[in-house]
């Protein structure tokens, strides 16, 4: 794995993927917000290569009060780097309103993240009991949902241990 220097030894969110509008970041982006007034070091990593869609997304910061330097937008990241992005991160946030499958939840449960997903279209069927779920159009409970991931130490636990099982069946 590939540590990022500028997130050793930092508590993040990790989102992996580009930032089209039904993959929600705008929610996830609020939902942050909120969730940084109980967790004032907390950081947001979006990874993914950077298009125009980025300016939209930091301007949604800047509206919901979000520190420039709180949101990390890595642009391409290597296998290597993602692996890392996965092992490290708090929890990862899948806030889709649609999605086809949902692979990266999955990557990230075999790497040893527990997963927060929108309860839309096939989420739930592909991730099991291994993920907490939200309504992807309801940002209060987005922020209910995550908070209690990252500060459960049980759950998070019991989160990673069923995520590796249920990744291993794909």
């Amino acid at each position: 794995t590939q540590p990022s220097s500028e997130l050793l030894g930092k508590t993040f969110l990790l989102y992996v993927g580009r930032p089209q509008p039904h993959k929600n970041l705008t929610s996830l982006i609020k939902a942050f917000g909120a969730l940084k007034k109980k967790h004032p070091s907390l950081k947001l990593v979006l990874a993914g290569k950077k298009d125009i869609l980025h300016e939209a997304h930091l301007e949604t910061a800047k509206k919901v009060g979000i520190a420039y330097e709180d949101i990390v937008f890595t642009g391409y990241v290597t296998d290597a780097q993602l692996r890392w992005l996965y092992q490290n991160c708090a929890a990862y946030v899948f806030p889709s309103l649609s999605e086809g499958f949902g692979l990266p939840g999955l990557e990230a449960m075999l790497h040893g993240a527990p997963v927060v997903s929108s309860n839309s279209t096939c989420l739930p069927e592909v991730y099991g009991d291994a993920a907490e779920y939200f309504d992807p159009n309801n940002a209060l409970e987005m922020t209910k949902k995550i908070d209690l991931v990252i500060s459960d130490t049980d759950l998070h636990k019991k989160l990673i241990a069923k995520g590796y099982r249920r990744a291993k069946q794909f």
